[in-house]
């Protein structure tokens, strides 16, 4: 299948292009000049352009007449940036996207949203919960699912939009909370936390990366679907097992950060519908998944599991 990437060059995007390319597709991703992008060589075409210039990739575009596309490309992904105005700039530079898309020839849209459309709801979380987000990003995400959703119906596409729950994994972006921890005990310090009595899930990039790889594949699968883990794990469990991998003598400073009103004691998506119409379910017990995102932090396994 002939598809249209944007997003790339990022964390879970990278991973989508690496699952798209196994699995032999034929891909041309969007990646902003000066972008990196060149670690995927001559398996795939590379268009140099803004998502928010679409003048500058609808040529390359029409060129590539791709069967389908995947909405991976946003501004603003990281937490510092997450009620920045420009989040709502996304929500027509997207609509754009999807109409150049359909012009060109696209029959398929998947588009990559987050948990936050739904706001701070604790629990496990089905796709018709309604959704309340308390963020601009949350708003964007939810607004440019409903104009795919939307454009879909009225000019006979099929799409699809994947609702990705707290990523992890090599890569990720170093003020996650995973990441933070591993590099607190790294340099030997003990990091400051609430009681963390939540339940938590954490969903590997590989698996999220799979996830949209089997929507793209499965024109059937259409509307909202949650990308998680599908399991709650104590969040104090996950820290103690980085803490004993790493520096088994620091005492974490639990109860030092106080929660938050809206705290959220229990994240969990229900993975069934996805599971049910793709045939997908992550593969990366968390265990795993932690090593080998501290070893790629350059820490040395210090137990063997």
């Amino acid at each position: 299948m002939r598809i249209f990437l944007t997003g790339a060059t990022g964390f879970l995007g990278g991973a989508i292009a690496g699952a798209l390319l196994a699995r032999q597709h034929e891909l041309a991703m969007l990646a902003r000049p000066g972008a990196v992008a060149e670690r995927f060589g001559a398996l795939c075409r590379i268009v140099r352009g803004d998502l928010f210039e679409p003048d500058g990739y609808r040529p390359e575009l029409k060129r590539f007449r791709p069967e389908a596309l995947i909405h991976c490309g946003w501004f603003g992904v990281a937490g510092a940036e997450r009620d920045n105005l420009r989040q709502l700039d996304n929500v027509p530079a997207s609509a754009r996207l999807f109409q150049a898309a359909i012009d060109a020839g696209a029959t398929r849209i998947v588009g990559v949203g987050s948990q936050a459309e739904y706001g701070p709801k604790s629990g496990r979380i089905r796709e018709d919960e309604s959704c309340a987000p308390t963020t601009l990003y949350g708003v964007a995400k939810l607004a440019t699912a409903q104009a795919l959703s939307a454009m879909g119906a009225a000019q006979s596409v099929s799409s699809a939009w994947g609702r990705v729950f707290s990523l992890y994994g090599p890569g990720s972006d170093a003020s996650w909370l995973i990441p933070s921890l591993i590099r607190s005990f790294s340099e030997g310090r003990a990091p400051e936390l609430t009681l963390c009595e939540q339940l938590w899930e954490f969903t590997h990039v590989d698996d999220a990366a799979q996830a949209v790889v089997a929507l793209v594949e499965t024109p059937s699968a259409t509307g909202f679907f949650n990308i998680g883990a599908g399991e709650a794990r104590p969040l104090r469990e996950v820290v103690l097992y980085l803490r004993d991998e790493i520096a088994p003598e620091i005492e974490p400073k639990f109860g030092a950060v106080p929660y938050r009103p809206d705290q959220v004691m229990h994240l969990e998506a229900d993975i069934a519908k996805i599971r049910d119409a793709t045939g997908w379910s992550p593969k990366t017990p968390l265990e795993r998944g932690l090593v080998t995102t501290l070893l790629a932090q350059g820490c040395k396994r210090m137990a063997v599991t």
